[in-house]
């Protein structure tokens, strides 16, 4: 037992200082360099120099203050990363807004159109005069990638990201009849542990690149405050980041939802003693576990 929590220990120890207290010290160097620099020397080295050796300086012989200053880093290293930490939160509610409601009805009806014109040309799609088969199908391979680049489903929200997780919603109930978000608790408890830390991992790379974006955020608050616009460009960077690593977590973690229900579904429906049709989830079995979930609600 002794062993164990000396491991987790270590553990937790290990992640702290990743997540939070390294994050947490850069934030800090950049609001140092902020405060000391300013707007009007964004990239005076020589001036920074002469700053950092006159505060060095007034540190020599003086353990105590050292060792308050290097607490209070500390301190304001966790800090920050708490903070980045909660207002990822508020990031990931950005990214999967619902719609269509003001101000985000625009955005939606804009996605749609554009969607319903790539699915139009999807669907009136015809061979061409002298087209082989074959460049008939890769025209129309094209055209379903242009429409599915948009949303995999008709859009109902103002981004890519909350289309993508709404569009498995739609796929399976219009393939199998289940409605998965009554569905997906009694889902997760008939699922190997694989797939469960399969879908932990795509979970927690999202909320990782969602916190990265918060960060950028911060950083925009030091060029706001600190009046550094060097700043706004460390922010405008790592807010890009999180935003291009949170459309890959994104589209990773719809494909593995909707790649549950498609290989789990039977063992749902046989968990919940809903016959099959030949061993497959058909729409009428759906149907019967959806009504059966839902509980008359």
């Amino acid at each position: 037992m002794t062993g164990f929590l000396s491991g987790l220990g270590q553990k937790l120890a290990e992640r702290w200082l990743a997540v939070l207290v390294l994050p947490g010290a850069l934030f800090e160097g950049v609001l140092w360099l902020a405060a000391v620099l300013g707007h009007r020397h964004p990239w005076d080295v020589p001036f920074l120099a002469d700053r950092a050796t006159a505060q060095t300086r007034a540190l020599d012989g003086r353990p105590v203050a050292q060792a308050l200053l290097l607490a209070a880093l500390l301190l304001g290293a966790f800090g920050a990363g708490l903070g980045a930490n909660a207002l990822a939160g508020a990031v990931v509610r950005c990214w999967f807004m619902r719609g269509p409601r003001w101000p985000a009805r625009p955005l939606v009806e804009r996605r749609r159109k554009r969607w319903d014109g790539a699915h139009r040309d999807f669907e009136a799609a015809t061979a061409g005069k002298g087209e082989s088969a074959a460049d008939f199908q890769r025209r129309r391979g094209e055209l379903a990638a242009r429409r599915n680049a948009i949303a995999l489903a008709r859009p109902f929200r103002p981004t890519w990201m909350g289309d993508q997780l709404d569009a498995v919603i739609t796929r399976v109930h219009n393939r199998y009849g289940i409605d998965l978000d009554a569905a997906w608790p009694r889902l997760w408890l008939v699922v190997p542990d694989h797939v469960r830390t399969t879908i932990g991992d795509a979970h927690a790379t999202l909320s990782g690149a969602a916190t990265t974006a918060a960060w950028g955020v911060l950083y925009l608050g030091i060029a706001v405050i600190a009046l550094w616009w060097p700043a706004a460009l460390i922010g405008a960077v790592t807010i890009a980041v999180g935003h291009r690593r949170g459309r890959a977590a994104t589209r990773t973690l719809a494909q593995v939802c909707e790649a549950t229900v498609d290989l789990y579904g039977v063992e749902l429906a046989k968990a919940l003693n809903v016959p099959l049709v030949d061993g497959q989830v058909t729409r009428p079995t759906g149907f019967t576990i959806t009504e059966l979930l839902r509980k008359g609600t």
